[in-house]
């Protein structure tokens, strides 16, 4: 990630108030990686190689199917879903999913008992755009 593209993400609800520095990798693992924990307490692992020509994120969260209420059953599997119908910033349903194919990239979600996770890769120039839609 750019600082460019940090200020940016900076610069939204949420601001980068420290950096998580005890990331334990293998000495033969030429990937690099940067911890940041932000303001509304949300940890991200940023990792970056300098051959790679697609950006991606995940954005897991840790409740699922299991934290249902009884009488919705579904709901989780139900909120997975509402990420495609839009939001008060970007109106328009499949807003961003057409961002993501329509800039070479691919989507994907799933709940699972414990985890609803979120994630996609797109063209490197359009990776703070595509977070600011998925939050």
């Amino acid at each position: 990630m750019t600082m460019e593209s940090e200020q940016r993400l900076s610069s939204s609800d949420s601001t980068i108030v420290g950096i998580v520095e005890n990331i334990r990798k293998s000495a033969s693992d030429s990937w690099n990686y940067r911890g940041l924990e932000l303001s509304n307490e949300m940890l991200v692992l940023l990792i970056s190689h300098p051959n790679i020509d697609k950006a991606a994120a995940a954005l897991d969260v840790t409740i699922g199917s299991l934290a249902d209420p009884k009488d919705i059953p579904g709901i989780a599997h139900f909120l997975e879903h509402m990420l495609f119908m839009g939001s008060s910033k970007y109106p328009d349903e499949n807003e961003y999913s057409k961002l993501i194919v329509g800039n070479g990239g691919c989507s994907n979600a799933f709940t699972s008992d414990d985890h609803t996770n979120f994630n996609f890769d797109i063209n490197p120039s359009l990776l703070a755009d595509a977070l600011d839609m998925l939050v």
